[in-house]
This record gives C-alpha cells, sequence and structure tokens, in this order.
C-alpha cells in the first residue's frame, strides 16, 4: 500500500500532499485549535473548452479617427466662439480675446504670460470648449455609423 504524504500547513493543520482515489475518509487535523475534520476523498475534476470567443477582442482600431470629425469640430466650436458676450472685457468674443491676449504675450516674447493673466483663462476655456465639442462630434459619427441611432 502507497504511504500518503503530508504536509503541515498553516498553524500546525496536517493536509495531505494530494487527493487520494480510494473511498477512504482522510482526517484533517489543526494543532493549533485541536480540532479534527473528516473528509471523503476529492474526485479529480476534467474540464474542456468548448467555445472559443473571439468576439471580446479589443479593437486596436479603437479611435476610429475620422478627418471629417475633427474639420467640423473645429469650425463647430471656432464660429460659436466668436460671437460677441458682454460678459468679456471690451464686450469680445472668447475667440477674439483668445487672438488679442496671443498678440499682447508676444509683444514681449521671450517672458511668458504670468500666472494671473487672463491669457491662461482664455486659452483653458477655448481648449476645453474645442474638446467636448470633438467628443460629443465622434460619438455621434459612430453612433450614426454603428446604427445606434
Amino acid at each position: 500500500m502507497a504511504c500518503m504524504q503530508m504536509t503541515t500547513g498553516l498553524a500546525g493543520a496536517v493536509l495531505p500532499v494530494r487527493a487520494t482515489r480510494s473511498a477512504k475518509r482522510v482526517v484533517l487535523s489543526n494543532a493549533f485549535t485541536g480540532k479534527v475534520a473528516r473528509v471523503g476523498a476529492v474526485r479529480p475534476v476534467r474540464a474542456t473548452a468548448t467555445k472559443t470567443v473571439t468576439s471580446m477582442a479589443f479593437d486596436s482600431d479603437w479611435l476610429k479617427k475620422d478627418p471629417l470629425v475633427f474639420a467640423m469640430s473645429f469650425l463647430g466650436w471656432t464660429v460659436p466662439s466668436s460671437i460677441p458676450v458682454s460678459a468679456y472685457p471690451g464686450g469680445g468674443s472668447l475667440f477674439g480675446n483668445l487672438c488679442s491676449s496671443i498678440g499682447d504675450e508676444m509683444a514681449h516674447f521671450p517672458t511668458g504670460p504670468a500666472l494671473g493673466d487672463q491669457f491662461w483663462y482664455f486659452l483653458l476655456t477655448w481648449h476645453l470648449g474645442l474638446f467636448v465639442v470633438m467628443l460629443f462630434g465622434q460619438i455621434g459619427v459612430q453612433g450614426k455609423k454603428q446604427g445606434m441611432w
């Protein structure tokens, strides 16, 4: 009869190295708590794959770039941002104030704009609006191509 090897586990628990095929019950004892558990032999399980899932693969062209989206997004944001608004200095537009502040900063070129300069406000606001319009444009075009709406 083959000798079953035992190993000492966490907190002195004695565990068999591998499951036996006999109908004999395995006794597990724990030296720390003194408890004894009786467990039947474990049957080996064989699993085979019946299907291969290929539709869940990551699409390498995940961006699905469309040059029309970039061009139309630029126009779709530049035209509305060129409309004068009374909230801006002198009642100008966001795009106009951005262009004039770029010109003002280029007048003293080696020195960059100060941290509290309005140039940063105009720059960040204009670009944030542009990227939002580009995102929604990309979602709309790809949704239409894929038949979402």
